[in-house]
């Protein structure tokens, strides 16, 4: 229960209103800080911490701990796109769509510091990595695992192929999105019932892992 049960979130602070607290940590911590936007998507305004003088106070933003060890395949950072369907919170019924994303960033991970600031390496969205000039686009159909972004169905492949226990990675990743939906069951569930909303209605999440 309590922190040991969502040990799957990194140390995070929430600007402006726990910056003293972030700004008083920030010494006494070896690792490095990613900055994330409030209300973003596609990672716009995203960026590492490289020096304390960086953090923007101004604007709503979150501040977590940096995975500086992710699992990389050829040498590349990537994450998830899982698609979860809600039909209700209360009770809480949802439903993990088995196909989904894979996306990669298109330069090779690194955390030296001269290459904190290079999105190309440290950010896997879409929006941004289309834009890089050796990103490979996937047009063939029945090739899944071609490019900057494979199937889940070819990563699980893969993943086993080197011998990862996909099993237990999945189950591990269905309980980080069950835990998630518990965090806000009750305050949706509340509105929902404020609204006068009854099975009428469902929302698609994406979850990037």
């Amino acid at each position: 229960c309590g922190e040991e049960a969502f040990d799957f979130v990194p140390k995070t602070f929430i600007i402006p209103d726990e910056a003293e607290e972030f700004k008083a940590f920030y010494p006494t911590s070896d690792c490095l800080w990613i900055v994330k936007p409030h209300a973003s998507s596609q990672g716009k305004g995203i960026h590492l911490l490289k020096d304390i003088s960086e953090l923007p106070t101004n604007t709503r933003n979150v501040v977590s701990q940096y995975v500086h060890n992710p699992l990389l395949i050829q040498g590349l950072k990537f994450d998830l796109r899982i698609y979860v369907l809600v039909t209700s919170f209360d009770p809480l019924r949802c439903y993990v769509y088995r196909e989904g994303l894979t996306r990669f960033a298109s330069k090779p991970y690194s955390t030296a510091r001269e290459h904190l600031g290079d999105r190309y390496r440290h950010l896997t969205n879409y929006s941004i990595n289309k834009k890089a000039d050796n990103f490979m686009e996937n047009q063939r159909l029945h090739e899944d695992n071609y490019g900057h972004k494979w199937s889940l169905s070819a990563l699980n492949r893969h993943l086993r192929h080197v011998g990862t226990d996909v099993d237990l990675m999945w189950n591990r990743i269905n309980d980080l999105i069950v835990k998630t939906l518990l965090s806000v069951e009750p305050l949706i569930a509340r509105r929902t019932r404020e609204n006068l909303v009854h099975g009428n209605c469902f929302e698609l999440y994406g979850f990037d892992v």
